[in-house]
């Protein structure tokens, strides 16, 4: 298996903000392992992306010349 990406890894592939990454992980648009936080007090969740998942979504929302 390889290696999950982090936002900030999917931000450079994107070249988008870090922001968008989170709203459209939330959203569901793209796929996303959540990895709960489990320490003190209340933190968010640690958010990791297929590398596949991410070059799928590109793949899907792509609008070529003939789209």
């Amino acid at each position: 298996m390889e290696p999950l990406l982090t936002p900030a890894e999917v931000t450079k592939l994107l070249k988008c903000s870090a922001p968008y990454v989170y709203k459209i992980a939330a959203a569901g648009v793209l796929p996303c392992v959540r990895i709960p936080h489990l320490g003190e007090g209340r933190k968010a969740d640690m958010v990791r992306f297929k590398k596949d998942d991410v070059f799928a979504f590109i793949e899907k929302h792509y609008q070529g010349r003939n789209s």
